[in-house]
């Protein structure tokens, strides 16, 4: 147990705990992991050291705008809350993390193949990040680093999703070792967890009946289902003989739901655990700190304590402003004898009252009533209290230009004002710095958890920075095993928009930038689309609105692929041209429509011989009115309809192609109405699709073949 006076020896016995082992009986471990805790814990909430608990409450509760007792007040005196501390803690929070933060990975070698696997890592890296939204659970981490000195992520399996997931953990749950300086390994950490009795059945199967019994329980209820418990969850070091053994217990009262060795770290076959990575993070917390000394794991102060004297003053200064303008209008005198108490109590002071008054015949009005003027508070009290509101502002580091704030106005110019906006950015450098110190272990810990628990490959896909859509696969095997994980240094703040853009402008009129990175610094999307239409526009204005019709008929032809594969019935399109039909000749040539089951390959067939057909008619059509043929309106063209061409039967075999899978039989399929029959290719005794040579029409000023 905590001891004050074994504090003060120099050497020898200091503290004196028992072992944390997973060898020992189920009792005597959670006996152990209690000592641990209740003596880690009395150290941080002790008057004369941390106390932890109780400066965590009073951070909240002003953070809270709870900052008065009213029970300490009079009744006519108002609880004035100007709560410039939440104002001062949303802009520092917005501005360190308005962005998600990015990974950086550097190869282990200079060879080919590790910076391919170093890319990979880094996109999938990033892809995660954007993919549980990081950027929203930073906020809350700098928060409780603002009011409870310490910021936690905790990474963990989630067997549901299949993937790490990142959860930020409540510091008030946690108990930390407090022999532990910053940046070492702590040898215990024990989080107090919540959950349902059914989530404990899926957490712990095996434990099912002792759980039942733990509980006095004989049967399930969907009561007893979800009721909510709560339990341990002990991450702690194992020393003995053979090094250092990471290792988590779970215990409920006097009941142990299971102990084993990290599950995030991979283990050869004797046990022996392996380091994934350089750098590892050896318990799943990522710890972040703002104003740390070394000396421990949790700061030793905030910003945010730190401006709280001033907030109290700035709230009793408000206070007795808003008392004084209560007393702003002149009070109003009556001599006793000029009017009755009944009447005196019903004077509202309003404009359009009418007071009389008994007033001695000869005597002057203004001896009967007058007025007191009301007492004005002094020039360095409203001077005072601006001065406190400055005060919490320059403790936390958010001036007037920093926040947006109308006192902004008052300086002269606009140099002067950006001046001191980018010095209080500097001022907020240090905690920039402070997130990207622990955003540095928690890239690196989630590197680790990935190299052990993607055992079957993880694919990630996003749009990369010209636009397009790129997909890596991440697995076990395809993680390099000395990854250099860092964070990307400034990634977490956002950058300045118009001062990058002022620049590429800059450039793009001193003809230093090509086109095409002038379009990727002004952050403008599909850079390499824009650049290709710029060239196409240059050279050929007329061939690029071709292109334009073009990729709206391929559009449409992805789209009618696409629903067709997934079993949709999808009309053949009137009004489509060649381009339309050479798309979909490229899509029925890849493996999806090759391996699609045998009735949506009937289905794109049917489709694409409609479609064929209808732009063989028009054509058709086209040419009769070119040579003259259509001379009357009125006159009704009947197309002609080709004669259905005789199928041959095929034996199986000849239907099957050497290692592709089977296609449908043509003449399996009825042509619409009006349509031509399929067309057989006999090339290697299997079926085929015409080609579109063969099924398209010939187009116009061509001679029909």
């Amino acid at each position: 147990m905590y001891n004050e006076e074994q504090e003060d020896k120099d050497t020898g016995l200091q503290q004196e705990l028992p072992a944390l082992s997973l060898d020992i009986p189920d009792r005597d471990l959670i006996q152990n992991l209690k000592r641990w805790e209740q003596d880690s814990q009395q150290f941080w909430n002790d008057h004369k050291n941390y106390d932890l608990h109780e400066r965590r409450k009073r951070n909240v509760d002003y953070y809270l705008g709870k900052q008065i007792d009213k029970s300490k007040l009079y009744d006519f005196q108002v609880p004035y809350v100007d709560n410039e501390l939440f104002v001062a803690t949303q802009v520092v929070s917005a501005y360190i993390t308005s962005s998600n933060p990015n990974a950086e990975v550097r190869p282990e070698n200079d060879t080919t193949q590790s910076k391919v696997m170093a890319d990979e890592l880094e996109f999938g890296l990033n892809v995660h990040t954007e993919t549980h939204d990081l950027a929203a659970k930073i906020k809350q981490v700098a928060l409780n680093a603002f009011l409870k000195y310490v910021g936690i992520i905790k990474l963990y399996w989630d067997e549901t999703k299949q993937d790490i997931v990142p959860t930020v953990v409540d510091p008030e749950k946690i108990v930390f070792d407090r022999y532990c300086k910053q940046g070492e390994n702590p040898l215990f950490i024990s989080e107090t967890c919540e959950a349902t009795f059914q989530q404990l059945l899926n957490m712990f199967p095996d434990k099912k009946e002792k759980i039942m019994a733990h509980l006095g329980r004989s049967r399930m209820s969907a009561k007893l289902q979800n009721s909510i418990y709560v339990y341990k969850e002990v991450w702690f070091t194992q020393i003995d003989d053979d090094g250092e053994t990471e290792c988590v217990a779970w215990y409920m009262d006097d009941l142990v739901l299971g102990k084993a060795k990290n599950p995030n770290f991979l283990y050869d076959r004797k046990g022996v655990q392996i380091v994934n990575t350089p750098d590892c993070v050896r318990k799943p917390y990522v710890l972040f700190n703002f104003v740390n000394d070394g000396e421990h794991l949790v700061d030793r102060t905030s910003q945010f304590e730190q401006a709280i004297p001033q907030q109290d003053i700035l709230n009793k200064i408000g206070r007795q402003i808003i008392e004084n303008a209560d007393t702003a209008n002149s009070v109003l005198v009556v001599r006793s004898n000029a009017i009755t108490k009944e009447t005196a109590e019903n004077i509202t002071r309003d404009p359009k009252q009418i007071l009389l008054l008994n007033v001695e015949r000869g005597e002057a009005l203004s001896n009967s009533y007058g007025t007191i003027d009301p007492h004005l508070l002094p020039n360095y009290v409203l001077n005072l209290y601006q001065q406190a509101k400055n005060a919490i502002h320059e403790a936390i580091g958010t001036p007037a230009q920093f926040r947006g704030s109308d006192d902004s106005r008052n300086v002269g110019t606009l140099g002067e004002a950006q001046m001191m906006r980018a010095q209080a950015s500097g001022r907020q450098d240090d905690l920039v710095m402070a997130l990207e110190r622990g955003l540095d272990s928690y890239f690196k810990l989630l590197t680790s958890m990935m190299k052990v628990y993607y055992k079957k490959p993880k694919f990630f896909a996003c749009r990369d920075n010209d636009g397009k859509f790129v997909q890596v696969e991440l697995s076990r095997e395809r993680i390099p095993d000395n990854a250099w994980v860092s964070v990307e240094h400034g990634s977490t703040v956002k950058k300045d928009k118009n001062r990058q853009e002022n620049i590429y402008m800059t450039l793009a009129q001193m003809g230093l930038i090509d086109p095409y990175n002038l379009y990727r610094g002004l952050n403008m999307p599909n850079p390499d689309k824009l650049y290709e239409t710029l060239v196409k526009f240059k050279m050929s204005p007329d061939s690029l609105s071709e292109e334009v019709r073009s990729e709206q008929q391929n559009r449409l032809a992805y789209i009618d692929f696409a629903c067709i594969m997934n079993g949709e019935e999808v009309a053949p399109h009137d009004d489509v041209d060649s381009e339309h039909i050479l798309a979909h000749r490229a899509q029925i040539t890849t493996d999806k429509f090759l391996y699609a089951k045998p009735e949506r390959q009937k289905a794109m067939v049917a489709h694409i011989q409609g479609e064929v057909f209808k732009l063989s008619q028009r054509v058709k059509l086209e040419e009769a009115s070119m040579q003259g043929l259509l001379v009357d309106p009125n006159m009704p063209v009947t197309p002609e309809v080709p004669e259905p061409m005789p199928q041959p039967q095929l034996p199986p075999e000849a239907m099957m192609g050497q290692g592709q899978p089977q296609m449908p039989p043509m003449g399996a399929q009825e042509a619409p109405q009006g349509a031509p029959a399929p067309m057989m290719d006999m090339a290697q005794g299997q079926n085929a699709i015409p080609s579109v040579e063969q099924s398209m029409p010939p187009m116009m000023g061509q001679p029909a073949m």
